[in-house]
């Protein structure tokens, strides 16, 4: 009964969204994504004789996987990377990716799906990252044995998998991972508990190892360099309007008394938004798009690109990163490892890294204008506590580093790879 439960729920999803795609763009490019897939994939999947395939539910949880991917492709290129997303936010941004050997959409997790995808690709060793767990496939790369892997897991009590009426498929799902690799020791404990498997490692978050990774292979944007010429400089990270609004404001205010630039980089580029705050800031403003004109009045920068945010908290002596009034928090990380003083919204329980740096003194919670406002005064005033700030949050990343390292050398010692 459950199992029918779940199959009538993931057809009436896929019915959903096709009816959807006539006025959802996102649903449009999900269910276009998948037109034709199987043919699709017969005819471009390479020729490899070992396939390693990576799921991800978007962008985020690709970061996560990154340095493994990498790390497999610059040592072993024989194996054959399969990328596949559920989302077109990470489908459509990273389609190109160069290391990998097949891009595609995850077809709706159908038992006919999970046979058919299966049976085309053969992989040898498979990753799901973070919870995306899709009961069909699962079950299907387990009845052929083939190893799988949870990596990154994080999961809190009230997660929908322990909670919800499909909770003991999910146990057995969880049992069913060879091995399941967890951010912290609470989302291993809370698996055990649940499933009775004893498959578990704590391995930290491997996002750390990402954005030092991105630190390390840092190459300057002369652009922002030029912008920036020598004042102190804001970034706004991943914004949303609620952010934005207040930050202007602060900014407005602020830059009367200090020598200070912004630049925003939106999570979603919208014209008519970007427009607004052109016209209300005509003399100020500048896209990145046209920074061939910029002038020596411009402070406030938009980026109208995607694809340099990791890049521009090297220019930013305090950044802003958005999400944090209900929409969910970005990455605060890409900042931190750069050092800079990070400001958020006040909606961040679940994101313990957040937490946790806050309590280290790295991180810093603006509730409203006045807070967002003191925040900002306070440490663009005071050059020690930026410098002490600097060396907290370069430390933070530094110390919780390591867990990529830590799964590779799990592969070594299984000889998934040599």
């Amino acid at each position: 009964m459950i199992k029918l439960l779940y199959h009538l729920g993931i057809h009436l999803y896929g019915w959903t969204l096709q009816l959807a795609a006539a006025f959802h763009p996102k649903a449009k490019k999900w269910v276009k994504g998948r037109k034709a897939w199987k043919v699709s994939l017969k005819n471009n999947l390479p020729l490899k004789s070992q396939w390693m395939w990576i799921h991800c539910a978007s962008l985020g949880e690709f970061e996560q996987a990154r340095n493994l991917i990498e790390y497999v492709k610059n040592d072993h290129p024989e194996i054959g990377i399969l990328l596949s997303f559920f989302s077109p936010s990470g489908y459509e941004i990273r389609k190109n990716y160069a290391h990998a050997d097949h891009i595609c959409y995850l077809p709706l997790d159908t038992a006919r799906n999970a046979r058919s995808f299966i049976d085309i690709v053969k992989p040898s060793l498979v990753f799901f990252v973070k919870y995306e767990l899709w009961i069909n496939y699962l079950n299907e790369l387990e009845r052929r044995n083939i190893p799988t892997i949870l990596l990154s897991a994080r999961l809190r009590e009230k997660s929908s998998f322990f909670n919800s009426p499909l909770a003991t498929l999910y146990k057995r799902i969880f049992r069913s991972f060879y091995m399941i690799f967890t951010q912290d020791e609470i989302t291993k404990q809370l698996i055990q508990n649940f499933s009775g498997t004893e498959n578990v490692q704590v391995s930290s978050d491997t996002r750390y190892d990402r954005v030092l990774a991105n630190k390390d292979a840092f190459q300057e944007i002369p652009e922002i360099q030029r912008f920036k010429r020598g004042r102190l400089c804001i970034i706004a990270g991943s914004s949303w309007p609620k952010g934005e609004e207040l930050l202007m404001q602060a900014f407005e205010e602020l830059s009367k008394e200090e020598d200070i630039c912004l630049i925003l980089a939106p999570h979603e580029i919208r014209e008519s938004r970007i427009s607004a705050w052109e016209l209300k800031y005509p003399n100020q403003s500048r896209r990145f798009s046209q920074i061939a004109e910029l002038k020596d009045t411009d402070s406030i920068l938009w980026i109208d690109n995607i694809g340099m945010l990791s890049r521009l908290y090297h220019y930013g002596d305090i950044a802003y990163v958005g999400g944090g009034w209900g929409t969910g928090l970005h990455n605060i990380l890409e900042a931190a490892t750069f050092g800079c003083p990070v400001l958020i919204g006040p909606i961040h329980d679940k994101f313990p890294e957040a937490g946790e740096m806050m309590e280290a003194g790295g991180c810093f919670e603006v509730k409203d204008i006045h807070t967002m406002k003191s925040q900002l005064k306070r440490l663009l005033e005071s050059a020690e506590l930026r410098a002490s700030i600097n060396r907290i949050n370069k430390d933070f990343i530094a110390e919780r580093s390591g867990a990529t390292e830590m799964v590779i050398s799990w592969m070594k010692e299984k000889e998934f790879i040599s």
